[in-house]
């Protein structure tokens, strides 16, 4: 892998505090409306597409379409066809498993039977949470493929066994004495990776408080994060990476790769509330902010930690806020998922006693602010463009998880009528069925997302209910929906029709990946497992279960612009739309009145059985049909010992 110190940029500190810096000289604001996309990821896309075009043509010219010429296609179109892929959270079974779709998209993998030459296509990628960290450490090591991190693994990344998670597993009662006994350094001692020296994450903590910061839980996590995802080098695990400087790393300024982002959710000051409502902020190489109309404003994330009003700096500026694990984090707070999943009222996964001290004692944290990514001076202070005073009127903004409102893959920042998707690549790692594995409702949620008052600019075509995505295999297999333009007219938004969503969602082929979303320990097997699993996702068990299932991506993808020329499809298009398209049907019955069963055609009556050559690894004590299979006591008592950790320096 490449020295990514050659072609990163550094925080002007050295290290993971901000520091100042000279404001531009051309720039009398900060931030802008979010009516459009801006002027740099205008440009950036329109020299990507001159390298998505060649790579479309040759996936289209491998995918034995009939009686049909990619190359004269695709010269006679005005815009191309303009593809995004889309990753859900999940913790680290969203992160391996779809990592391991993403290298079922990469042409630089050997494997024939995949989709390779997707990613290269693709002018959009985004994650969330977990999704946020396989996508932040590629992207920020100059975009390596996932086979180079993982199985050529120079480097070490990506250990998440026992000797690498971020807290050392001894009993939980040597934790709660010290904390009860008001002994941080007996608490602290507990954590890996937490020290004072210039590798430990007290150090790098303290080093941004000291430059005049808050911080929170999030700060820790995301650096413990960051000792897990990048290479140690002189610069302490990436301390000084900054997210602006994809800007200059080489595979991106080359259009090399797809457009990456990441999403968090704005919380209002004094609540504690998330929903579909909450305003998704969007966290691009260029910009930070969101096209909700409660914010309607971006800012240039390189300048996130200066103090502004209406975008306008206050004095001298500040670089190095925007650090990458700091990004990260703030996508993927753990914290308000524990909250949300183990203490909630009907939620049995902790003994009565424990749930009840847990709850009281994360309630009191996320109202104080201590469960949340800080960012202040808040860069969209008395901004102009927000309709919500409660988050102009605040001198911070407060981000949480990406995926904990609903929407768990980060859509509607990416469906939006600004950036005109045709195609969207939709991989659903969530854990929302009584199996542990996905049934629709996070696309469920997309949809219904822009109806409502933050879904000004989102699109989505239409989806069933929960229990017609089970009955009808919907999770079984890859579906298309919005397959016929001429029926979406009634979602159409400023001219602009939704995009067909090519919606993957997890199911075990070689291995049982439906883990807790709370298992943070993966033994290098495990680990490889989930990975290859993904890559099954997305290439239907490497090609094996329909050798068609190519041609008919293909057909996806061109689709719109058929439509867009009144070319009519072909007879092989037909079929394959026949065959993977949602048709409208909707099931009676109840939501989640059937349980999953992994066969070729999905959901059936039948004793469970597994589609493929021999059966998939279970962990030892796995249930399929227990929602939190890998959540034991163990695994509780762990996370129990994080929160405690990462919590008492900023109680004390």
């Amino acid at each position: 892998m490449k020295n990514k110190a050659q072609f990163i940029g550094k925080s002007p500190t050295g290290g993971y505090a901000p520091g100042q810096v000279q404001c531009p000289a051309n720039s009398s604001s900060f931030i802008r409306e979010a009516n459009s996309i801006s002027k740099q990821e205008q440009a950036w896309i329109k020299q990507r597409k001159t390298k998505t075009k060649a790579a479309m043509i040759k996936f289209l010219e491998s995918a034995n379409l009939t009686n049909f010429n990619a190359a004269n296609f695709l010269d006679d179109s005005d815009t191309g066809v303009n593809l995004g892929l889309a990753f859900s959270g999940g913790g680290y079974r969203a992160m391996l498993t779809g990592a391991g779709s993403l290298l079922a998209l990469d042409d630089r993998n050997n494997a024939e039977d995949g989709l390779g030459g997707i990613l290269q296509s693709a002018n959009y990628i985004g994650g969330l949470s977990g999704a946020s960290w396989f996508l932040g450490s590629l992207v920020l090591q100059d975009w390596p493929s996932v086979d180079e991190v993982v199985f050529q693994n120079p480097n070490d990344l990506w250990n998440f066994t026992s000797t690498r998670q971020l807290v050392n597993q001894n009993n939980l009662w040597t934790i709660i004495f010290p904390v009860l006994f008001n002994s941080l350094n007996g608490a602290l001692s507990h954590i890996n990776f937490w020290s004072n020296n210039k590798q430990g994450i007290k150090y790098d903590i303290q080093a941004k408080e000291k430059a005049g910061f808050e911080t929170s839980v999030v700060d820790a996590w995301g650096r413990g994060l960051a000792h897990q995802l990048f290479p140690p080098g002189n610069d302490n695990y990436g301390s000084d990476l900054v997210w602006s400087d994809i800007r200059g790393i080489t595979t991106f300024a080359n259009h090399d790769m797809p457009f990456p982002f990441v999403t968090s959710l704005g919380r209002r000051p004094g609540t504690v509330v998330y929903n579909l409502n909450s305003t998704v902020i969007e966290m691009n190489p260029f910009e930070f902010g969101s096209f909700d109309p409660s914010l309607n404003s971006f800012t240039d994330i390189k300048y996130l930690g200066t103090s502004v009003n209406n975008g306008v700096p206050n004095g001298t500026c500040i670089n190095g806020f925007d650090n990458g694990a700091f990004i990260m984090g703030s996508s993927s707070s753990l914290f308000n998922q524990f909250l949300n999943t183990l203490v909630c009222d009907d939620c049995n996964s902790l003994n009565f006693i424990v749930k009840y001290i847990l709850k009281w004692f994360l309630t009191h944290l996320s109202r104080n602010y201590e469960d949340v990514a800080l960012y202040k001076p808040n860069p969209f202070y008395q901004s102009q463009y927000s309709k919500s005073d409660n988050i102009t009127h605040s001198d911070t903004l407060y981000l949480i998880d990406g995926g904990i409102g609903g929407e768990i893959i980060p859509l509607s920042t990416l469906m939006t009528t600004q950036r005109k998707l045709d195609v969207v690549f939709a991989f659903d790692n969530s854990n929302d069925n009584l199996v542990n594995f996905p049934n629709g409702q996070a696309l469920i949620n997309s949809y219904e997302r822009q109806f409502s008052n933050q879904g000004k600019s989102t699109l989505c075509p239409y989806v069933p209910d929960i229990n017609t995505f089970l009955e009808g295999n919907l999770t079984a297999k890859p579906t298309f929906f919005g397959c016929d333009a001429k029926n979406l007219t009634a979602l159409e938004k400023d001219g602009v029709i939704p995009p067909i969503v090519v919606y993957f969602a997890n199911r075990p082929y070689e291995f049982y990946s439906n883990v807790s979303t709370f298992q943070l320990s993966f033994t290098d097997d495990e680990k490889k497992s989930l990975i290859r699993n993904g890559f099954d996702v997305a290439s239907r068990l490497n090609g094996t279960i329909d050798p068609n299932f190519k041609t008919c991506i293909a057909c996806a993808l061109i689709r719109r612009e058929e439509e867009r020329r009144d070319i009519e499809q072909s007879e092989q298009c037909k079929q394959c739309f026949q065959d993977y398209c949602w048709d409208g049907t909707y099931y009676p019955g109840s939501a989640g009145s059937s349980l999953v069963n992994f066969t070729a055609s999905g959901l059936t009556n039948d004793a469970m059985v597994y589609y493929g050559t021999e059966p998939p690894t279970a962990p030892p004590g796995f249930s399929i049909f227990k929602r939190e299979n890998s959540a034991s006591n163990a695994d509780i008592h762990f996370l129990l010992k994080i929160v405690l950790y990462l919590v008492v320096p900023f109680l004390l």
